[in-house]
């Protein structure tokens, strides 16, 4: 009489991808949307702090600082100036 046993060598879903995979991947992006959004927050900052004649060289205005930093902003700006 003979036993044998059938279990996975690794826990994986319907896809092929381990729970294990899948968290590192999980944490990974968490890592990289952290540091985005520090980076921003740095970037906005500094922004802020420039003068107003220093912004309108760069072609900003306070009320742009936000957008442009997070991408959001370069549509916008273009239709706004009839460009």
């Amino acid at each position: 009489m003979s036993t044998m046993f059938s279990a996975p060598a690794t826990a994986q879903d319907t896809t092929g991808h381990t729970w294990a995979g899948r968290m590192a991947a999980a944490f990974s992006q968490l890592w990289v949307d952290c540091m985005t959004r520090r980076l921003e927050s740095a970037w906005i900052n500094q922004l802020w702090s420039m003068s107003d004649r220093d912004l309108r060289d760069m072609g900003l205005s306070r009320s742009e600082i936000t957008p442009a930093v997070k991408g959001d902003s370069t549509r916008n700006r273009a239709v706004r100036r009839g460009s």
